[in-house]
């Protein structure tokens, strides 16, 4: 069964210039050398965005380079890129073993979940890699591995795109704990990934399904809010994509956006625009850091992570003057659950006379509970 033709991608080659001014490493995770296109703006002091492509099935990593056409999108935004080639199957088709229902059909069971990771783990210990800028698109059997990905691994990717992929149909079988950015493209038409959902090796969610099962993981509710249309297929007149997106309360983390393209199929001629839009949607989400309890220090009342003297004044200041602390939490040195001169006299102690130090969390940030409010969402 095939769910894409390489000769189909000929057409496309016009569409993309290789020509780019980025290096190329070597990582081989145990399945040979893949290549690594690094960005010519590539300085190891900054943390960089990483992008995977997934090539389809009976594709490879090569092809679907042609089809999207991200290498020049990724130097011109410092973007490290890779697509990596799945594994050959026994009619000589490559492959990912992704959800139940694509496309191992051979039953061979390999890891892709560990290859690709491991493939990443590889990149990020030669290169500064940005955790909040990890991202993932995948065609076809590439976008049924992407939703794998998210789903069990979410801490590691910022986003994903799927065309013409599915998440599992059972919403017990993703894992995911944490949110992803999840950005669905599928045509209406598409004869081999049904937009309604079908069954390959087993059945798989529609586009719409998909959509609902990662909006509420990521704590969406109410129904998704219509955008203004794009144009993703070069081939169909006007702007014929429909844009959908969850919003409502959503966690910051976790947007879900359906494009449909009406009257598309699986392998959509691409737009001039449609690389572009896919890539910007990449970089309008990337995770937002959860600042970690080592942001909290105790007796650190105004925040700037040392214990000094100010932090005294401005105890001092609030108590008396109604100034503001962000985090008042912070400022109850001696851990007694209430704010007074006590807990300045205790950091008092503490700076000039030897005295204990402030309670956990300090320093090392030990999980004691938090007694008092604090006005930031950011604040324990």
């Amino acid at each position: 069964m095939y769910l894409g033709s390489c000769t189909l991608l000929v057409i496309f080659t016009c569409f993309v210039s290789t020509s780019t001014a980025q290096s190329v490493d070597l990582f081989d995770a145990g399945r040979g050398d893949v290549s690594v296109y690094i960005p010519a703006s590539y300085n190891p002091a900054n943390p960089t965005p990483i992008l995977m492509a997934l090539h389809g099935y009976s594709f490879s990593g090569a092809t679907i380079e042609v089809y999207f056409g991200f290498s020049q999108l990724a130097e011109q935004n410092g973007f490290i890129y890779l697509y990596p080639d799945g594994s050959l199957d026994s009619v000589g088709l490559r492959f990912w073993n992704a959800t139940d229902a694509c496309c191992d059909f051979d039953g061979a069971g390999y890891d892709d979940v560990g290859y690709l990771t491991t493939l990443l783990d590889m990149i990020e210990a030669e290169y500064n890699i940005d955790p909040n800028r990890v991202h993932l698109v995948g065609h076809s059997n590439g976008g049924f591995m992407a939703h794998r990905l998210a789903c069990e691994d979410p801490e590691r990717f910022a986003s994903i795109a799927s065309l013409a992929g599915a998440v599992y149909s059972d919403p017990i079988d993703c894992t995911a704990i944490e949110p992803v950015h999840v950005l669905q493209i599928h045509g209406t038409l598409d004869p081999i990934i049904s937009y309604y959902g079908g069954v390959l090796e087993a059945p798989y969610p529609s586009a719409m399904e998909t959509c609902t099962q990662w909006a509420a993981r990521n704590n969406c509710s109410g129904p998704p809010v219509s955008g203004s249309n794009i144009n993703l297929d070069g081939f169909l007149l006007g702007n014929e994509t429909t844009v959908e997106r969850w919003q409502a309360g959503c966690d910051p983390n976790g947007s879900v956006e359906l494009w449909s393209i009406i009257f598309g199929g699986h392998l959509p001629t691409p737009s001039s625009q449609m690389s572009s839009l896919i890539f910007q949607h990449f970089l309008d989400h990337p995770k937002i850091p959860t600042p970690s309890l080592s942001e909290f220090m105790r007796g650190d009342t105004n925040g700037d992570q040392a214990l000094d003297l100010s932090d005294v004044v401005l105890l001092l200041v609030h108590l008396f003057s109604n100034g503001t602390i962000d985090c008042r939490e912070a400022a109850n040195c001696n851990s007694d659950a209430s704010l007074d001169v006590s807990d300045g006299i205790y950091l008092l102690g503490y700076l000039f006379s030897s005295g204990p130090a402030p309670g956990a969390p300090f320093g090392t940030c030990a999980s004691d509970p938090v007694l008092l409010d604090c006005l930031l969402d950011q604040c324990p």
